[in-house]
């Protein structure tokens, strides 16, 4: 195991055995809201938009009586927005009560080091039951000291750094980095450890050394939704890693950037899944950092669709996605596209979006749409390429019709089903706005439309954030 997990579940440990000690000796330390007693004034809480007076006690395990009694309130439902709200009953706990959406290589005792909050307040104010459930994706609650300076992610330890080298190597001063992180002298240090600092220094925002900085265009993660992940390396590096076990691969243009894609199904259960990042040096060594990151259910509806029932054989289904999958699930380490997707219809009317959940002829099949509808509303029924790319198929099928696939590069492909005509055949490279074919009615289709795809890795991904979203 890479010398990164060891320290931190040494760091775990640490934690877990404080907060044994807390609940063996008693529980005068914590929070007065978990052992009955009350204060007359509390931290500040900042009404957010769908909050109500019960859904803020319930979130402090205070009682709303109590909130509206501490803040002179009358009227229970006339809360605003960004209204300020004394929590009382927190006893120890003091501050600005922020919320904030937890980011990759976020962990409870590096929180702890950056606002000067005790890992215990920090527990009971977001109801942990370990110290491990610091989940990138998650809205922590955080109190905040505004009288004290701002702290910033600073540098990650490396392997057998001692602080005098880190101190030389970062420009940093052992003696600021010590008080700032809760060190309690120069042997404290561990190997792939976040140290932060002054806000006003520029450093390092990642938990693994010689990364900079490690994105995300969503967290949490939406269900049925594209991730990119983009890495930026000081060092030219190889990456690689998973998400809850499926490979991702990463690609750079100028070997200071890297980007990686997946496709997050729609039918993925929303929960905690872990995402493990691997960087391997030119010196052949390895760095690894592995968290739990959030996934959230993406809305979608349901709708009902009648097609003859030829179209409903499980087999037939099977086997030609089977043979689908053996193209789409490809990388190539070139970038095709530039810029936003275009849409692949004129006066674009959308009949059916991505990800409803779909009932095939009163229970004949059930399953979810795996792109989106465009019916037939603009005066022709041309299909363009939205992106440049390469065809890889152009044939008819029996589930899709006839359909056509595009490789842009980096895993990521589109696909045009029920097409009555192509204008292009396999190997052609196409530019936006080239003529790819006509609608049609042909295969599993209720009637004339296209169905358009954006797949990644062989997983189908909402088409609408690839036609109003611009990545990388």
């Amino acid at each position: 195991m890479s010398f990164l997990m060891n320290n931190y579940k040494n760091k775990l440990k640490y934690i877990a055995s404080v907060i044994l000690l807390v609940l063996f000796f008693g529980t005068s330390t914590l929070p007065a809201a978990a052992s009955g007693r009350n204060q007359e004034n509390g931290p500040v809480y900042i009404v957010q938009p769908g909050d109500t007076l019960n859904t803020i006690a319930l979130r402090f395990g205070v009682s709303a009586e109590d909130i509206q009694s501490a803040n002179g309130i009358t009227d229970p439902n006339a809360l605003n927005i960004n209204q300020q709200l004394i929590i009382p009953g927190l006893e120890g706990i003091s501050g600005l009560l922020t919320s904030q959406v937890l980011q990759y290589g976020t962990s409870l005792l590096g929180l702890s080091r950056q606002y000067g909050s005790k890992a215990a307040d920090l527990i009971f104010l977001n109801k942990l039951s370990s110290p491990s459930e610091a989940i990138a994706g998650q809205t922590f609650i955080i109190p905040i000291d505004e009288s004290k300076p701002t702290k910033s992610s600073a540098h990650t330890a490396a392997v057998d750094e001692t602080i005098l080298e880190y101190a030389i190597r970062t420009g940093i001063s052992q003696w600021e980095t010590l008080p700032n992180n809760q060190l309690s002298g120069s042997w404290d240090i561990l190997p792939g450890e976040q140290f932060f600092i002054s806000a006003e220094v520029t450093a390092d925002q990642s938990p693994i050394p010689n990364v900079s900085a490690i994105s995300f265009n969503n967290l949490p993660i939406i269900q049925g939704e594209t991730l990119q992940l983009e890495i930026i390396s000081s060092t030219p590096s190889e990456f690689s890693g998973t998400f809850n076990d499926k490979e991702l691969h990463f690609f750079t243009e100028d070997g200071e950037t890297y980007y990686s894609f997946l496709g997050i199904h729609a039918l993925e259960e929303p929960a905690a899944y872990p995402l493990k990042i691997i960087l391997t040096s030119e010196d052949g060594s390895t760095s690894t950092f592995e968290q739990l990151v959030l996934l959230e259910a993406g809305g979608y509806g349901n709708e009902w669709v009648n097609v003859p029932e030829d179209y409903l054989d499980e087999t037939v289904i099977r086997e030609e996605d089977e043979y689908l999958y053996q193209i789409l699930n490809k990388f190539t380490p070139e970038r095709y596209w530039d810029g936003l997707f275009q849409y692949p219809v004129d006066e674009p009317c959308i009949n059916s979006q991505f990800g409803q959940r779909r009932d095939y002829n009163n229970g004949g099949l059930f399953f979810y749409h795996t792109g989106m509808d465009f019916g037939v509303c603009a005066p022709n029924l041309n299909i363009y390429a939205p992106a440049a790319g390469k065809v890889v198929l152009a044939e008819e099928l029996t589930i899709k019709g006839k359909a056509i696939l595009i490789d842009h590069g980096w895993g990521v492909f589109s696909g045009y089903w029920h097409m009555s005509e192509f204008n292009v055949s396999v190997g052609d490279f196409v530019q936006p706005g080239d003529l790819l074919g006509q609608i049609g009615n042909t295969g599993r289709s209720a009637g004339p439309h296209l169905h358009f795809e954006i797949d990644i890795s062989g997983t189908p991904v909402n088409p609408m954030t690839w036609l109003s979203q611009e990545f990388p």
